[in-house]
């Protein structure tokens, strides 16, 4: 293995370990913790979340508790798919990350 491998294989392991991190406190969070936020041009983004607070700069929606257990559903399978995108990384450079 070369040098610079292992230094790619060391920065791997870092974007793992945080990667399983952010999948443990979304996965632990309460799906009322959760939004969705659509940057609009101006004022014209869109927040929808559990208090569906609006501001100056955006407007607020409030959604429902199925909406939001979804969203933080789909916000885990997307870290899942980035975590093993970095396991197929590491796979690649001979490293078995399982």
């Amino acid at each position: 293995m070369k040098m610079r491998d292992i230094e790619q294989v060391n920065h791997l392991i870092g974007e793992l370990n945080g990667m399983n991190t952010l999948i443990g406190h979304t996965d632990s969070a309460d799906p009322a913790d959760c939004e969705l936020f659509i940057k609009l041009p101006g004022d014209s983004s869109i927040r929808m979340s559990n208090e569906g607070a609006a501001s100056t700069h955006y407007q607020g929606f409030s959604a429902s508790p199925d909406f939001l257990r979804r969203l933080q559903q789909l916000a885990v399978e997307e870290l899942n798919t980035r975590r093993q995108a970095i396991i197929a990384e590491l796979a690649a450079l001979g490293v078995d990350a399982e």
